[in-house]
Formats: structure tokens, C-alpha cells, sequence
């Protein structure tokens, strides 16, 4: 008996240490932060009811797949330039994929966007990064 009692004693101190360092693992994570401004070409109309969408996506180097990190939708703004925030998990990110964001403009009951910016490379992604990007037409 005494014997049980000092093993469960034992197994209890193992088990409050892994708990532990999983809980400063989870510490390490934080949240970056992506602001931006979006212009509006000067020469074109602008229709009533649209919905602008901004995505932040990660690809693997390795096998090509593309994964939405953090994305973001705007219905109706009321008028250009639109500033923004994503805020995603700095876990999300690894040194060794490309990111983009691509922000695109819809109307409404569109499937496809009437404006893009196309893929906007980022490079480094150091946690409060900014970026201004135009529509255009594609």
C-alpha cells in the first residue's frame, strides 16, 4: 500500500510539470497585427451596394497549399479610402511559407470581384506591419 501511495505521488508531480510547460508554450503565442488602407480608383463608378473582402493566406512551401489565415469582410462602405485591421495569431505564421494579403471588391450578388489588388506579398511579417494598396481591374 505504501508503495501505491508513493508511485501516485510521483505520477502526480510528473503530470503538474507537463501541464506546466504546455501552459508557457501557449504564453509564447501573441497576436500580430496587419493595417492598411485601400483606395479606390478615382476614374471608375462606384456602385451602391458592394462588399470588400480582405484575406490574409499563407501557402507551404513545400506542397503548394494554400490556407486563409485571417480574413475580413466590409459590406457598403460609404466611401474610399477604407482603412482596416487584421489581427491574427502569430503561431499561424511560419518563416519558411509565403503570405499575401488580396483584397477584392464584389457587388452585390456578384461571385466574382468587379476589383482586385491581386496577391500583395509580404515578405516578414514582424507583428504591426502596414500596407496601402489600390483596386484595379483585372
Amino acid at each position: 500500500m505504501r508503495k501505491f501511495g508513493i508511485t501516485l505521488l510521483i505520477l502526480l508531480t510528473l503530470t503538474s510539470c507537463v501541464s506546466l510547460s504546455d501552459k508557457n508554450q501557449k504564453s509564447l503565442s501573441y497576436y500580430g497585427i496587419i493595417s492598411g488602407t485601400v483606395m479606390y480608383p478615382n476614374n471608375l463608378y462606384f456602385p451602391a451596394r458592394v462588399r470588400l473582402e480582405i484575406a490574409l493566406t499563407s501557402i507551404d512551401s513545400l506542397t503548394a497549399e494554400g490556407k486563409t489565415i485571417v480574413s475580413q469582410s466590409i459590406r457598403n462602405p460609404q466611401r474610399f479610402p477604407v482603412n482596416f485591421i487584421l489581427r491574427y495569431d502569430s503561431l499561424d505564421i511560419r518563416s519558411s511559407n509565403q503570405h499575401f494579403i488580396t483584397i477584392e471588391l464584389y457587388q452585390e450578388g456578384e461571385e466574382k470581384a468587379y476589383l482586385s489588388t491581386g496577391r500583395i506579398s509580404l515578405d516578414r511579417l514582424s507583428g504591426d506591419d502596414s500596407i496601402i494598396a489600390e483596386l484595379r481591374t483585372f
